[in-house]
C-alpha cells in the first residue's frame, strides 16, 4: 500500500496494527484489519527549532483543556515559523484564544462525502472510517519525537527482565501518531488529537512467546463470549483491555511461571489485575502517564458489574470457559480435546489449513489489486508503447537489486515472493501484447514470445494457460490450443479456489469459501499458494487480437450513460475483457472443438460452460456471471439457438444491466 501510494504520488505510509499482524485471534473471531494511514508530508513540531520551510507545519500544545494523551495541534506558516492567521479550509478552526489549531474532523467528512459519491455504506467507529464492517482505517500524522508522556515509563523500576534494555532502547528510537480523536469529555474534542504509541506496543507483541499469546487470546474469548454479554451493553471491555493487562503481567510475572502448565494461573492474575482497576477506578495505560482506560468505556456502575463478573470467573476457576462459543472452545474443552490436541497433530494441522487458506486468498486478491493498479497507469498506451513499458518494469533495478541482495540482508519471503509473481504477470501482459501485435500484422509469433508465456506459465493454475491457448486458437493452432486446454482442465480440481480482485469478492468473508487445502501439510511454506487458485483471466485491449472476438465487446460494454454509473473500485478493469477462469476454459474448448470438428467434445464443453456457470454462482466461485453467461449465450448463437441466445443474454441484462456487453448483443440479434 505504501508503494502503492508513492507511485501515485502521494505521501502516505500504510501500517497494519491490531491481532491481524499479531497472530492473536482466531478463524471465529472475525477480526478486522487495522491500517493506519500516515501523512509524512506534514511536519509535526514538539518545539520552535523543529519548523521546517516549504512545509504544513503544526505545532503540538499542550492546552490547559487536554486531558493526558491529547495535544492540539496549532498551525504554523510554511514560509516563516509563525503562527497562520488566515482561515481560508475548513480543517482550520480558530479558538477564543485567537490561535489557529487544526480540525480532527477533516477525515470524516472526506470519507462520508466519498461513501456519498460512491454510493457506498460508511462505518465511522472514533478515529476510523470505513466502507467496510472488516476494514479500520485510521488517518495520522507521524511525530518522530515520543511524547514526555512516555519518558516514565523506560525509567521506572522494573522486577523482572522483560521489558530488556535492548527493547527499551529501540523503543526510544520509534515514532508515535498523532491520532484525530479528541478526549470523550472534552468540551473541545475537535481540536485534540490523541498520541498513540502503536509501534512500541507491535514491538512489545512482537517480542511475546506463545504462552503469552495463549493468555492474550483466551482473554479476548471471555471478553467477547462472556464478560462483554454480561454487561448487557452497559460500557465494555476491549481487547486494548486485555492486552495491557497482558503488558503489566508480563512485566510483573517472572518467567518460570509463563509456563504451558501454569497458563491457567497467568490468566487468573491478568483477570486480577483488571479487577484490582475496577475498583480503583483507574485501569493505566502501560506506557503512558495519567491515562485512564476506562474513561469514555465504563463509568462506576458499569465499572462494578464488570467487577461481579470477574468474581464469578476467578471464583469458579474459569469455569464460564466452557460457555465460550467462539470456535466451539466450550465443546472442546468438555470433550477433553485440549489433552488430545497436545498429543494429536490433527487439529493443529487443521487450524494451519484454515488459516494458511485465509492468508492465500487474502494475499492473493491484494497481489492482484497492486497489478491491475500498474496496468491501468498504462491503459492510454499503444500496444507498442505498452510493451516497452511492462519491459522497463519488468527489468527495474528495485526488483533486481532485491534478488541479488536477498540473502544479505534477510529481507521478508512473502516480499521476495510477491515480487516474483508481480514480474510473472507483468510477463504474462507482455507475451500476450506483443503476439497481438503479430497477429495483428500477420507477423510470425517467435520463441522469445512464447518464452515469456512460458516464463509467466505458473502464475496460477489458470488464467496465464488460458491466455496462451487463447492466442493459439486466434493465430489458428488449434491442436496446441486444445493441448493446453487439456492441462488446465486437468489442473483445475475441486481444491482450486477461484481468484477475483474486481471488486467482486471479499476476502474477508471467509464463511462461504470452498475449502481449498485439503491437500496442506504442515511444511507448506508458499503463503500465495497459486498451485492452488485461479485468477480471472484479463484481456486488456491492447491484447485484442489474442481474445476471440465475442470478448472484444466486453471491451466496450458501456452503453449510453453507463460508464457514469460504475463503481469508483471497478474502472480500472470495465475497459478489459475479464472473465472467470473455468468458464473461458470451457468457452475455449468449445470454440477449439467446433473448428477441429470434434463434435462430441464440443457438446461436451458446451454443457460444461452451462454447469460451472451454475454451479460457480452458487459456490460463489464465479465473480463474473454476466460475462460468463454472454460466453454460453454466444455458444447458443453458434448452435443456431437464436432465441435461446436472446433469452440468456436478456437473462445477463437482468443480473446486470449497465455496464454490461449483453445489452450490445441484444441490439445485434433484435437489429435494433
Amino acid at each position: 500500500m505504501t508503494i502503492q501510494d508513492q507511485i501515485r504520488g502521494e505521501n502516505y505510509v500504510c501500517y497494519h496494527f491490531g491481532s491481524m499482524t499479531e497472530g492473536t485471534t482466531t478463524p471465529a473471531m472475525g477480526s478486522d484489519v487495522d491500517t493506519l494511514m500516515c501523512d509524512i508530508s506534514v511536519n509535526i513540531m514538539t518545539c520552535r527549532p523543529s519548523w521546517k520551510r516549504g512545509k504544513q507545519n503544526l505545532l503540538m500544545v499542550k492546552h490547559a483543556t487536554c486531558s493526558p494523551q491529547h495535544y492540539r495541534l496549532q498551525e504554523i506558516r510554511p514560509d516563516l515559523p509563525l503562527h497562520l492567521n488566515i482561515l481560508d479550509n475548513e480543517i482550520y478552526v480558530r479558538d477564543v484564544d485567537g490561535k489557529v489549531y487544526r480540525s480532527n474532523r477533516a477525515f470524516g467528512t472526506i470519507a462520508r462525502l466519498l461513501a456519498a459519491a460512491i454510493n457506498s455504506p460508511y462505518f465511522n467507529a472514533g478515529p476510523s472510517h470505513s466502507f467496510s464492517d472488516m476494514l479500520d482505517f485510521v488517518n495520522a500524522y507521524r511525530c518522530e519525537t515520543l511524547p514526555v508522556e512516555c519518558e516514565s515509563w523506560f525509567t521506572r523500576p522494573r522486577h523482572g527482565i522483560w521489558p530488556t534494555p535492548e527493547m527499551l532502547q529501540t523503543a526510544r528510537e520509534l515514532e508515535c501518531f498523532l491520532i484525530p480523536d479528541g478526549h470523550c469529555d472534552s468540551e473541545y474534542s475537535s481540536l485534540e488529537w490523541r498520541v498513540s504509541p502503536s509501534l512500541i506496543e507491535r514491538q512489545l507483541m512482537f517480542s511475546m512467546h506463545l504462552i503469552h499469546i495463549h493468555c492474550y487470546v483466551t482473554l479476548k474469548l471471555l471478553k467477547k463470549d462472556i464478560i462483554n454479554p454480561y454487561l448487557d451493553g452497559n460500557g465494555k471491555l476491549t481487547s486494548f483491555h486485555c492486552k495491557t493487562a497482558l503488558f503489566y503481567a508480563r512485566e510483573q510475572l517472572l518467567s518460570e511461571m509463563w509456563t504451558t502448565d501454569r497458563l491457567f494461573d497467568c490468566i487468573l492474575y491478568c483477570l486480577n489485575l483488571i479487577r484490582d482497576w475496577t475498583i480503583s477506578g483507574h485501569f493505566p495505560h502501560y506506557i503512558m502517564d495519567d491515562v485512564n482506560l476506562f474513561d469514555g468505556k465504563l463509568n462506576s456502575e458499569q465499572r462494578a458489574r464488570l467487577r461481579t463478573v470477574l468474581d464469578i470467573i476467578m471464583d469458579t476457576h474459569l469455569a464460564p470457559l466452557a460457555f465460550v462459543k467462539t470456535d466451539d472452545l466450550g465443546v472442546r474443552l468438555l470433550n477433553n480435546v485440549y489433552t488430545v490436541a497436545i498429543r494429536d497433530m490433527k487439529p493443529r494441522i487443521a487450524i494451519h489449513q484454515e488459516i494458511t487458506g485465509f492468508l492465500s486468498v487474502y494475499g492473493n486478491v491484494h497481489l492482484v489489486t497492486h497489478i491491475r493498479t500498474i496496468l491501468d497507469k498504462a491503459a492510454d498506451k499503444t500496444p507498442d508503447e505498452l510493451c516497452l513499458y511492462l519491459h522497463s518494469l519488468i527489468n527495474a533495478m528495485p526488483f533486481q537489486q532485491l534478488h541479488r541482495h536477498n540473502s544479505e540482508h534477510a529481507l521478508c519471503r512473502l516480499d521476495v515472493v510477491n515480487r516474483d509473481y508481480i514480474i510473472r504477470y507483468l510477463q504474462q501482459h507482455l507475451a500476450s501484447t506483443a503476439a497481438s501485435i503479430c497477429l495483428q500484422h500477420g507477423m510470425y509469433i517467435g520463441n522469445r514470445i512464447l518464452s515469456l508465456y512460458s516464463a509467466a506459465i505458473d502464475t496460477d493454475v489458470a488464467s496465464t494457460r488460458l491466455k496462451l491457448a487463447s492466442m493459439l486458437y486466434c493465430k489458428g493452432d488449434l491442436q496446441m490450443a486444445a493441448d493446453v486446454l487439456d492441462v488446465v482442465e486437468r489442473k483445475y480440481d475441486n481444491t482450486v479456489q477461484a481468484i477475483c480482485a474486481c471488486n467482486r469478492m471479499d476476502p474477508l468473508v471467509t464463511k462461504t469459501r470452498k475449502v481449498f487445502t485439503e491437500l496442506l501439510h504442515e511444511g507448506d511454506t508458499d503463503v500465495l499458494m497459486t498451485n492452488r487458485v485461479a485468477y480471472c483471466v484479463h484481456f486488456l485491449r491492447q491484447e485484442v487480437y489474442c481474445a476471440p472476438q465475442i470478448l472484444h465487446f466486453e471491451m466496450v460494454r458501456g452503453v449510453g450513460d453507463d460508464i457514469q454509473h460504475r463503481d469508483p473500485n471497478e474502472r480500472v478493469w470495465m475497459n478489459w475483457a475479464v472473465v472467470d477462469s473455468r468458464p473461458f476454459l470451457h468457452y475455449l474448448q468449445y470454440l477449439t472443438f467446433r473448428s477441429l470438428g470434434l463434435r462430441h467434445r464440443q457438446l461436451h464443453a458446451l454443457r460444461s460452460l452451462r454447469f460451472s456457470i451454475i454451479d460457480g454462482i452458487k459456490q460463489k466461485q464465479v465473480f463474473h456471471p454476466e460475462t460468463a453467461t454472454n460466453l454460453f449465450a454466444h455458444c447458443l448463437e453458434m448452435e443456431g439457438r437464436i432465441d435461446d441466445a436472446l433469452g440468456c443474454y436478456l437473462a445477463s441484462q437482468g443480473d446486470v444491466p449497465r455496464n454490461n456487453a449483453a445489452n450490445l448483443h441484444i441490439r445485434r440479434l433484435t437489429n435494433v
